[in-house]
């Protein structure tokens, strides 16, 4: 792994002019590697496209004021539905969850399978500048029910 002065990084920035004439900036993907809830040191390109995929997968919207309303996913409104509207449902705000990262080109889900009466797995590919990056996702559409 290779240090990057300021004057690299600011290099490395993109910036595209959108339609109504602002420009669009992709910022460097260097971020902090995190494994067990713990900051291992410092990554950078696909492993930390990698991680903020997990994070968005693990994320739920709204909840947590640190994070922009784009940032995170609603699985959580599935939660009472039935199988067949979640399973449609799933693909769309994966997608969206997905798509709020400007870093990703392309959101392909595989396959949605009912593991049980109250859970979905969800899996497919996620297209980045950095490369493609399989996910896995377990959906929960029940609230649980048990008592520590």
């Amino acid at each position: 792994m290779t240090k990057m002065d300021d004057e690299e990084e600011i290099e490395l920035d993109v910036e595209d002019e959108t339609d109504d004439g602002l420009e669009e900036e992709t910022l460097p993907s260097r971020t902090y590697l995190v494994k067990n809830g713990r900051i291992q040191s410092m990554t950078d390109g696909r492993e930390a496209m990698i991680q903020a995929i997990d994070k968005i997968l693990r994320t739920e919207r709204f909840v947590f004021p640190i994070y922009t309303e784009d940032y995170g996913n609603d699985f959580n409104e599935l939660l009472g539905k039935e199988f067949d509207y979640a399973e449609v449902e799933v693909e769309r705000m994966l997608e969206e969850a997905m798509y709020a990262d400007d870093r990703v080109t392309d959101v392909r889900v595989d396959d949605v399978q009912k593991m049980n009466s109250t859970t979905l797995m969800v899996s497919g590919t996620v297209e980045t500048i950095f490369g493609t990056v399989p996910i896995e996702s377990e959906v929960t559409l029940s609230e649980s029910t048990d008592v520590d």
